[in-house]
């Protein structure tokens, strides 16, 4: 039997030119552009499986990928390789040679999403960040997650048609705010598709009171997505951590 490889890729980038993390036919995903790269270094056919898809326009601090090969080269080979072919939205920051068991989606046990919103005019923020430019009641924002943490079906906020694993494991929301960058940290065990911008979008419309605490509990005990009426754009929202 053929001896395979399994390397483990941690890789960071800014989604605004690319239309996600999946390969497309009539677009360009990041996983295309380093499939690409790593089958002219190891010859042969290459599948990236991530720990999860990003929408176009969403950003990587640390998305994590593996790959398996029948050639053996050490990761330090793969890592500069990659790094000094890539298109510098994109890079790799760290390569490991892991067990063949190991899979970047199965085998995660959590993950982290960053939102950012932004309060002043700031152009080096375009395309990184929401630009919110209206009062936002941080308070009645903080009550509407004490709220949402009561819930482990959150279909109602999720894609209408997206009900596998909908019970989901809310660990930890966090708010945090300078007077201008207002960014949200939420931790799961997984994530509903379009969940975290759902979630952003119905905390901002609270803030800015267009819905209140109350009919936001109520969307939530219908778990009917159509229910759920709000969703930020894909420009704040950052894959921070995956958790193995």
């Amino acid at each position: 039997m053929e001896k395979k490889y399994n390397y483990k890729l941690t890789i960071s980038y800014i989604g605004t030119r690319y239309s996600g993390w999946q390969r497309q036919k009539n677009a360009i995903g990041i996983q295309q552009i380093i499939e690409e790269l790593l089958e002219k270094l190891f010859k042969e056919k290459i599948t990236l499986i991530a720990s999860g898809r990003t929408d176009a326009g969403v950003h990587a601090l640390n998305q994590v990928a593996n790959f398996k090969t029948s050639f053996h080269k050490s990761p330090n080979t793969i890592y500069s390789y990659l790094n000094a072919k890539l298109p510098r939205d994109i890079c790799i920051k760290k390569v490991e040679e892991v067990d063949i068991s190991f899979h970047a989606r199965f085998s995660a046990k959590g993950k982290t999403y960053l939102y950012r919103i932004y309060t002043k005019p700031d152009p080096f923020l375009y395309g990184r960040g929401w630009y919110f430019d209206k009062k936002l009641d941080i308070v009645r924002m903080l009550e509407a997650i004490e709220v949402l943490k009561k819930y482990r079906d959150l279909s109602a906020l999720a894609k209408d048609g997206d009900y596998k694993r909908k019970e989901i494991d809310l660990r930890e929301i966090k708010i945090f705010y300078d007077g201008k960058i207002l960014d949200i940290e939420i931790t799961a065990s997984h994530f509903l598709r379009n969940l975290v911008r759902r979630i952003i979008g119905h905390l901002v419309a609270i803030g800015r009171g267009s819905l209140t605490v109350e009919e936001f509990e109520e969307i939530l005990k219908s778990k009917n997505p159509s229910k759920g009426k709000f969703l930020a754009p894909p420009e704040g929202l950052y894959l921070k951590e995956v958790y193995y």
